[in-house]
């Protein structure tokens, strides 16, 4: 199905620049691009095999200006694991296309975007600020994360509301053999002072797709709903957000937050992010099972791109014994 997805949208890509490329011949087209590699060292205390390595993780994207509010947007990740003793999964497994889409912008407002497109349910599939290494526990124990499918989706943003809706497709050969997916929608409002508040859903099937390539806790539900109230403050050196979600898969609830603050703002070093913060997880009836999980930690941002990230965990399952971790990650990051 992936094959077929980004075979439908590189012929897409290449009739639309051939299009616009006619149309917009005198003004200047702009490709940019960032990446992001990293490797992360972790322990699991009181397991048989306690050690995990993740490497390499690498995230590649950009984005091609066209003129006259076409452009094409790419992001390719590969990420690999050694844990329980030996390596995880082969190379189609560990790499996903997590976006290659067309967007037309006809003003900030109104925007159409077609190809894999995000899901934007939840903070982290929408972009916000994740200070943790891994994916936030409250929402990866219940959503897809880095949730993208092949869809069309309209988005845009209207002084301090912005919104999106979109609906999925499992792509098949022949088309006709293609099935409906999902849908999702975002609504929010971004206030001048730092504060972002937004309310997302989807509603879709769990036979395909995402929902169930990655193995969540489901039941057996042949449809499911997820809806996700978020918030993020970022302003003054502090960066605090928190969800809320609720899925309609065995009445699973979680809800998280994390707290924050750049300590290099006080000693005013402009190239540098150095962020302690604390965070909660709570998930609630997933797998029969409730857990609480603390997390401490520092994400820093260094010189010349470099980043730092090191953090300490407990969780208190109900079905199980207590468990700890400790996980440090070295990276970097560039633009282009």
């Amino acid at each position: 199905m992936k094959k077929v997805t980004i075979l439908f949208c590189a012929v897409g890509l290449s009739m639309l620049s051939t299009a616009v490329s006619a149309q917009d011949s005198i003004q200047e087209k702009r490709i940019s691009g960032n990446v992001m590699t990293e490797v992360n060292f972790g322990h699991r205390h009181n397991q048989e095999h306690p050690t995990i390595i993740d490497f390499p993780h690498v995230v590649v994207g950009g984005q091609w200006q066209m003129g006259r509010g076409w452009s094409a947007v790419v992001e390719m990740e590969y990420e690999r694991f050694h844990s329980d003793g030996s390596w995880q999964n082969g190379f189609v497994d560990n790499y996903a296309t997590n976006k290659l889409y067309i967007n037309k912008e006809w003003n900030e407002a109104l925007n159409v975007k077609a190809g894999i497109v995000d899901i934007p349910v939840g903070t982290t599939n929408s972009g916000g600020p994740a200070l943790t290494i891994y994916d936030p526990y409250s929402e990866s124990a219940l959503l897809p994360m880095t949730w993208h499918e092949g869809g069309a989706a309209v988005w845009g943003r209207s002084g301090i509301f912005h919104y999106e809706a979109g609906a999925y497709v499992y792509g098949a050969a022949p088309l006709l053999q293609s099935r409906l997916v999902g849908a999702a929608s975002r609504v929010g409002i971004q206030t001048g002072g730092g504060l972002d508040v937004s309310l997302s859903g989807y509603y879709g099937t769990t036979t395909v797709g995402m929902e169930q390539r990655q193995g969540l806790d489901l039941g057996d539900s042949r449809h499911v709903a997820h809806v996700a109230l978020d918030f993020a403050y970022l302003a003054g050196g502090w960066t605090i957000d928190g969800q809320a979600i609720a899925s309609s898969a065995n009445s699973n609830r979680s809800a998280g937050v994390e707290v924050g603050y750049d300590v290099a703002t006080l000693m005013r070093l402009t190239q540098f992010s150095i962020i302690p913060f604390a965070r909660y997880d709570g998930v609630f009836h997933v797998e029969n099972a409730s857990c609480n999980k603390w997390t401490v930690g520092l994400n820093a941002t260094l010189p010349l791109g470099f980043t730092f990230k090191a953090e300490a965990a407990r969780m208190n399952p109900t079905n199980e014994r207590h468990k700890a971790s400790i996980d440090v990650s070295i990276g970097w990051q560039g633009e282009f």
